[in-house]
């Protein structure tokens, strides 16, 4: 077994067996709705390609121009079948967008609620290549029963389009890949509960009406002023166009609407996350705090009041200050994929498509002048950016993504500290027989467990480094092996025997658990149970799992901290690792990350989207490791 990260792209696909919709390659479907990355913009374009192609027809063959081979035709033939499918899509697409509006039409008139929207991790959910590998593989993995379980919380557009769960990014239509947008909240009319993001939206164009805590009352003030808002709400006139109302939904301010995508349960009755589930039960419950007052509100991951102010500017003039929720919503995710094609950016859209944004050679510094005024005049730049001047112009853009992104981590970090604490560390032993001592940490927040949400991802760690007086480390615990991994049962290193087995790790990440036949249990990284069948069928449950609460093939052995609870970690340097009296440090860090990588191992053989290797995502999930809380403790040997 090797210990390296294999390098596999997305296009991996195609020479991976399994079920034919899981290839990527595959032609689409009749009658599936979505887009190339081209997009709506790119429309006339192809109309004034197809008038071009219409010119000529088999009347050319009489103007005396010499016939053309065979091979000519079929290219010609070819070319034309491309211009007329990519014509086709486009139809799809603007079809589609009067369906499901996207979330750039909505910034016009809500550039607050965009901005915040647009760097969140509901706006990241779809476009994450390692949720789209884990998808992908779970569909290959199990004869393809897994269907469009995980897209429908990952991309409820989406879903609703009836996109393959398994295509591209690239390919998906504009409003699909947005994610969590606007529409998936605002455009929900039924209270779902507990559906595991099962949700039909209402369909609509721009005009339709939206759904809201607040009801119309604003809105309609707004329409009786057409010409200070500048709008218009006929759709046969020119102007900026505006929904005709807004419908009052109380549930959207409901702890139970996040409840539709935050508790997710297998239909074998596997829970695969619980956190509305915790809140239910949780003192912040008890008090009537929503998950709204934590998550949309001044402060990330506390009780903290709300801003107030227009909820809208309308054709520039802002409306009536109201309460304003913040649509950011910190968590641990972050982005590892370009930044030209996240955080969502309008200005980005407009310039280029995901695919040529792809081709744009950030890390180079393009569009710098410490590499314009360097390179050769004959250095090849793909076709999209040959200019100077739109390599400057992309660079500008990039800029205003790079402080989103540096604004979101700070976000992250509050919600983080907001919810982990690490208080105290206490001297249980120091002498020539050894030293001891413990390090306490606490989930300081009373809404749910920490971590929660899919906490088989999310490491929660204790890194302790212990040195002699002159400075060698005689003791250390929750470090990371060359992969990035800890020295966990997971460590390829250590499965290897490369590196020992970290037996005194402190890690809140759950674990996957599978029964196998004779009754034990082993860890799995992916929770399919190989153990009890050769071919893996994901099948609803044929018993009641009441009592159980879980399947009697799987389960989720969780490893988090209670609302309010706390653990002790508690760490031996035995007298023989020990060199001598004097003074011994312990620097004991609480460090946070959004996935293992040995997560991105297993699921490496499906590939992943925008041709990433497993390499570079490994390296950018390690490269965003945490550190919360970091404390020192001197022991005094005599």
């Amino acid at each position: 077994m090797g210990s390296k990260l294999l390098t596999f792209s997305w296009m991996a696909l195609a020479a991976f067996t399994a079920p034919p919709f899981v290839h990527s390659a595959n032609p689409v479907p009749e009658g599936v709705s979505y887009s190339q990355a081209a997009g709506v913009q790119k429309f006339q374009i192809f109309a004034q390609l197809l008038g071009e192609k219409k010119k000529k027809t088999e009347d050319d063959l009489l103007s005396g121009e010499p016939e053309k081979d065979a091979g000519q035709s079929k290219k010609a033939a070819k070319k034309k079948d491309e211009t007329e499918d990519s014509a086709k899509m486009a139809h799809e697409a603007l079809f589609a967008e009067s369906r499901y509006p996207s979330a750039s039409t909505c910034g016009t008139c809500h550039p607050k609620h965009y901005r915040e929207w647009s760097v969140s991790q509901h706006s990241y959910s779809q476009l994450s290549p390692a949720y789209m590998a884990i998808n992908n593989f779970l569909n290959a993995s199990t004869s393809g029963s897994m269907g469009d379980f995980c897209l429908r919380c990952h991309s409820q557009v989406g879903a609703n389009l009836n996109e393959p769960p398994s295509i591209s990014n690239l390919k998906r239509h504009p409003t699909s890949r947005e994610g969590i947008t606007c529409v998936v909240c605002h455009r929900i009319n039924l209270p779902y509960n507990k559906t595991s993001g099962r949700l039909a939206l209402v369909e609509g164009d721009l005009l339709q009406p939206v759904f809201g805590p607040m009801g119309n009352k604003e809105l309609s003030r707004v329409l009786k002023n057409p010409k200070k808002y500048r709008v218009v709400t006929d759709p046969n006139k020119p102007g900026r166009k505006i929904h005709v109302k807004v419908k009052q939904f109380a549930p959207i301010s409901t702890s139970t609407f996040c409840g539709s995508c935050h508790d997710v349960t297998l239909f074998n009755g596997f829970r695969l996350e619980e956190a509305f589930s915790e809140y239910r039960t949780s003192p912040a419950a008890a008090r009537g705090v929503t998950c709204q007052d934590c998550h949309m509100g001044r402060i990330q991951g506390i009780p903290s009041g709300y801003e107030r102010g227009p909820a809208a500017m309308v054709g520039g003039v802002p409306t009536a200050p109201r309460k304003i929720t913040n649509h950011f919503f910190a968590g641990p995710d972050y982005s590892v994929i370009h930044p030209g094609i996240f955080p969502h950016n309008i200005q980005a859209q407009q310039m280029a498509t995901m695919a040529e944004w792809l081709q744009f050679d950030f890390k180079a510094g393009w569009g710098t002048d410490k590499f314009e005024d360097k390179i050769s005049e004959t250095h090849k730049f793909p076709k999209r950016w040959q200019s100077v001047d739109d390599r400057y112009d992309a660079r500008e853009i990039l800029n205003d993504q790079f402080k989103k992104l540096r604004w979101a981590r700070e976000k992250r970090i509050e919600v983080y500290h907001n919810g982990y604490g690490m208080p105290k560390i206490e001297t249980l032993q120091a002498n020539m027989d050894g030293i001891r001592f413990r390090v306490k940490v606490v989930n300081k927040t009373d809404g749910h467990n920490t971590p929660t949400g899919f906490s088989g991802e999310r490491l929660v760690w204790l890194h302790v480094t212990v040195t002699d007086r002159n400075g060698k480390v005689v003791f250390e615990s929750g470090d990371l092996d060359p992969n990035g991994d800890l020295r966990d049962a997971e460590s390829a290193y250590v499965h290897n025997g490369e590196l020992p087995l970290d037996t005194y790790l402190f890690n809140l990440q759950s674990k996957f658990v599978h029964i196998n036949v004779r009754g034990g249990e082993r860890f799995q990284v992916i929770p399919i149970p190989y153990t009890v069948t050769s071919l893996p069928i994901v099948r609803p449950t044929t018993q009641s799992l009441i009592l159980t609460g879980e399947p009697t093939t799987e389960r989720n052995h969780r490893n988090g901290i209670e609302a309010l609870g706390h653990r002790w970690a508690t760490y031996k340097i035995k007298g023989s690792s020990m060199t001598g009296k004097g003074l011994y440090k312990a620097v004991v860090q609480l460090k946070v990350a959004p996935v293992p990588v040995n997560l991105i191992a297993a699921v490496q053989s499906v590939g992943f989207d925008y041709e990433m290797s497993a390499r570079a995502i490994a390296d950018a999930v390690a490269a965003g490791h945490e550190i919360l809380y970091e404390k020192k403790i001197i022991f005094k040997i005599k």
